[in-house]
């Protein structure tokens, strides 16, 4: 396990250093059983005394360095309950969910009942997640997930199809960003994502308005480094090396306003 572990903890440290994301890659596992949570992992119902979202740990442990265990019983959002399969929605709730939709996320019912065509669900696949810091990471992940800049992004798709070729299909929705489509969908489509983050995850789970997400199945990280590191060989960088050779001049009235404004004292050759 030691050695596993540590082939992800240099994958982490080669996306920190080819990459340079500002906050932690995180790996982050699902758990079938409380058996597979260490008495140091972070616990929000036990070390906070509180329950929180998804998103929220997602946040703590990129920018902490925290590994931090969640269950049904450290999570209150009922988006992120339901579709880990934590909460079997009544119909009341079904109907509230659409009724506080329509008008925010949908002109109406009918193009609201299109969004959950493309919701990927667990039922009870999950007992939970351990969500750990990738360069230092305690568990084998099932998702990498890196917040990062598009052009970060930009950096892992080139990797990614140097190896696949193609392109990267994705899909976004501007809502359940990272605790859908990072973890659950990246899992049950075995493919990497580049992910929009929406409303929860800028106003409770701290992502920034620059940041987006690429996640990874475990998978397919080989292929995604393997990419990375040989896109970066043949010069595709980050930060991008912006072309810089070439001699700068005035326009015309800009150098004619700077000779008014000196009263004749620049003395032009």
């Amino acid at each position: 396990m030691t050695a596993e572990l540590d082939r992800y903890r240099k994958y982490g440290e080669r996306i920190e250093a080819l990459i340079r994301p500002a906050t932690f890659p995180l790996a982050v596992k699902m758990i079938k059983s409380e058996t597979e949570i260490k008495p140091e992992y972070k616990r929000p119902s036990r070390d906070m005394e509180l329950q929180n979202f998804v998103c929220q740990n997602f946040k703590m442990s990129r920018s902490y360095g925290w590994t931090i265990a969640i269950t049904e019983a450290d999570i209150n959002c009922k988006p992120a309950r339901a579709i880990y399969g934590w909460d079997i929605p009544t119909v009341e709730e079904i109907e509230w969910a659409e009724a506080f939709s329509v008008g925010l996320y949908a002109k109406d019912s009918i193009t609201e009942s299109k969004f959950g065509q493309h919701l990927h669900t667990l039922n009870d696949e999950c007992l939970g997640l351990i969500i750990s810091p990738l360069t230092r990471t305690k568990i084998v992940p099932d998702s990498i997930l890196i917040y990062c800049l598009p052009a970060q992004a930009m950096r892992f798709v080139q990797g990614y199809l140097f190896m696949e070729g193609g392109v990267l299909e994705f899909s976004a929705a501007g809502r359940v960003g990272s605790c859908h489509e990072g973890v659950i969908k990246t899992i049950k489509t075995n493919k990497p994502q580049y992910v929009t983050l929406g409303n929860g995850d800028r106003i409770w789970g701290g992502a920034q308005d620059y940041e987006v997400m690429f996640s990874c199945p475990r998978e397919k990280l080989d292929i995604l480094m393997e990419g990375i590191e040989k896109t970066h060989t043949a010069g595709l960088r980050y930060p991008i090396p912006q072309y810089m050779n070439y001699s700068p001049g005035f326009q015309a009235s800009f150098e004619k306003a700077a000779m008014d404004r000196a009263g004749g004292t620049i003395e032009k050759k």
